[in-house]
């Protein structure tokens, strides 16, 4: 008996540490940008987490449940127009094009490009998505050139960094 009343102490246990641990909701966007010599191009892939997305419309918009997607993507667009941005060695911003945008359940994908500049080996990123919204929103940016990656966490405070592939960084 008594141990039939421990295992079922710790399943009830174990079951409210999950349903208080889904409760906690976390901020965080992931950015890929991808130095394509061959091309001659920046290629990015933003990965937003969906109710993210829905919470920044809410935000600007109320209730946002009865857009299209026609609608909703131009409202996306200028907000990733301006809360990301990349800049060269120099300090000049780099024009980013926008490629589009796909919706799955979690997830939304964005896609941007911008010329190679020709001294690519030093970035400046700009990323303030979502802080505005979240205090606690974290952007994890990966950027790759030439097999190297170069990792920046991005939070309140900390939104410019920059990226060098020349030496050691």
């Amino acid at each position: 008996m008594r141990l039939l009343l421990k295992s079922l102490t710790v399943i009830l246990i174990s079951m409210c540490v999950v349903q208080m641990s889904h409760a906690h909701r976390f901020y965080a966007s992931f950015t890929q940008i991808d130095l394509r010599d061959g091309k001659q191009t920046i290629e990015i892939v933003h990965r937003l987490f969906t109710h993210d997305v829905e919470d920044f419309l809410r935000s600007k918009l109320g209730n946002s449940s009865s857009l299209s997607d026609e609608e909703i993507e131009p409202i996306v667009k200028a907000f990733v127009e301006g809360s990301f941005a990349l800049f060269d060695r120099q300090g000049n911003r780099l024009p980013l094009t926008w490629v589009g945008m796909e919706y799955e359940t979690d997830n939304v994908h964005i896609y941007q490009e911008a010329p190679l500049p020709s001294e690519p080996s030093e970035l400046n990123i700009i990323n303030r998505l979502f802080m505005a919204l979240f205090d606690d929103q974290k952007n994890t940016v990966n950027v790759e050139w030439n097999e190297q990656i170069r990792t920046r966490i991005f939070v309140k405070d900390n939104e410019q960094q920059k990226v060098n592939f020349s030496g050691t960084d």
